[in-house]
Formats: structure tokens, sequence, C-alpha cells
């Protein structure tokens, strides 16, 4: 199979190297002709231009740093540069409005398109160990779906074009939570006195156990109580004392207690503490 690789940053470099193991015929393009230079030495082979990129291949793998980018390489070059049977995986991670009009512009050239952001490191892409988020049309999904299982240990289909970045956002969000949490929470319990590698042994430790504890809840809609929303407010007050008392501002703390207690004032204090997911709040 020919694959075009657009992008030879960390990730999309990453992406050439693995696929180069693997077997597959690769033609890459960068900005850069350092990056070029440090691919083709792996094997690839190196386009002058993202219209030359195109010519020829079963399937051209984008990824860019944003919506800019896109717009100036994949939508203005890429796409009106690529004729069918080619398909166009964008896989850079943009707007959801974007990968939309990605979509349009491909379909209007009679192109198959799909949106592909990833989830994980440059080592996991190297390996072939990333998650794959593919959303557009099922049918194009299945006719690369060899290249994107190449690709990635975990692929999935999200939906129609765009929902797989709502996905690559929203787990992206959660590393920024967690890191501000840990931020936080470190800081509350170091300016208390707990040991600093005690604490980061046990925050980070409560992130794993409690996600995966709350899977099977979370399918089945079970709120059945094991931590009820009125103990959970309980000590979420009294968390915030105690930062208080060590001078430390807890500010996600203090985001999270106002629909805990407005779940609460519409009864759901004696369910579990996910029934917030489930509570209009």
């Amino acid at each position: 199979m020919r694959v075009g690789i657009a992008g030879l940053g960390k990730m999309g470099s990453a992406f050439a190297e693995n696929l180069i193991h693997r077997g597959y015929e690769v033609r890459v393009w960068d900005r850069s002709s350092d990056h070029v230079r440090a691919v083709v030495a792996l094997g690839a082979q190196a386009a002058a231009t993202p219209e030359e990129l195109v010519v020829g291949m079963d399937a051209v793998l984008v990824m860019l740093w944003d919506d800019a980018a896109a717009k100036e390489i994949s939508l203005a070059r890429i796409i009106p540069a690529a004729s069918p049977p080619t398909v166009v995986i964008e896989m850079s991670t943009l707007s959801p409005t974007m990968y939309q009009t990605l979509g349009r512009a491909a379909e209007q050239k009679g192109l198959e398109f799909l949106a592909c952001p990833v989830l994980g490191s440059t080592d996991l892409a190297r390996t072939g160990k990333i998650t794959v988020l593919a959303s557009g049309s099922e049918k194009t999904y299945t006719r690369v779906r060899a290249l994107l299982d190449a690709l990635g240990s975990s692929v999935t289909y999200v939906g129609p074009t765009g929902t797989s970045a709502y996905l690559k956002l929203a787990n992206n969000a959660i590393i920024g939570i967690i890191a501000e949490s840990l931020r936080e929470l470190l800081t509350f319990c170091e300016r208390a006195g707990v040991d600093p590698n005690v604490a980061t042994e046990s925050l980070t430790g409560a992130f794993g156990r409690i996600a995966s504890s709350k899977i099977q809840q979370l399918h089945d809609h079970d709120t059945r109580p094991r931590f009820s929303l009125d103990a959970l407010h309980k000590d979420l007050l009294l968390a915030r004392d105690a930062g208080v008392s060590v001078d430390v501002p807890l500010g996600l703390l203090e985001a999270v207690i106002p629909p805990v207690e407005r779940a609460i004032g519409r009864g759901l204090g004696e369910d579990d503490y996910i029934a917030l997911v489930f509570s209009e709040v």
C-alpha cells in the first residue's frame, strides 16, 4: 500500500517510521528539509510539495499543528491536488468544524475522507500502539481499516465526520483537569506536611482506581450508593476548610461544590456520587 504523510513533526515522523518498518511504501512531505531527510534515511521517498505528495497514493495521512495549518495545507493544497481513489486521512487535532469543512471539500472532489485524531505518545506511534479515533463514512473506515490497525492498537469508529474531534478534545480536557487537580492537591498535602512521594503515589493511584471502578456503573446508569453524594459533599467542605487552614486555594474543588449541592437539592443526596454525571445541574 502506498501512503503519503504530510507533516513530519514528532508524531508524523513516528507514523512514517512505523509504516516503513511494516513494509508500506511511504512518501513524505514537510516544510523542514531536515525532517524530510531524517525520514528518507529510514526508507521513505521525498515529495517536493504537498501536491506531489498525493499523486498515486492509496492514502494520505496528514498530521499538522492546528486549523490554520490544515486550512493552508489540507484544504488549499492536498485535497485540491488529490484524485480518487486516494483516501485523505486527517490525523491532526483540529476543531470539529474544520474537520467538517475538510470533509465537505473532499466530497466535492469525489474523494473519500476520514477525520482520525489520535491519543498517545510518539513512542506509542512509533510502535503502532496509539489509539485512533475515526469519524466519517463507515465504508471508507472499513476500506482503510488495515492501515489504521497498523498505526494503532486501538481503533474506534466514532461516527459522522467531526465527532471524533469531540472525543479527542474530551480526552485531552481530562489531561488538563487531572494535571491541575494534581497541582492543587499535591500542594495541599505537602503544605500540610505529607511526604511528597506518599502523596504522589496515593493521588495518582486514586485517579486510576476511581475511573476503573465506575465503568460499569456509567454504562448501566447504576446510582445505587457505594459512596453517596451527601458523604462526598461533607468531605468536599472539609477539604475546602482544610485548604484555607494551610493557605492553599482549591479552585477545582470550589467549582465542584455547587453542582454537587444542586444535585443534593434535587433529592440525589443518598445516591452514589456517580449520579452527578446523570444529574441536570
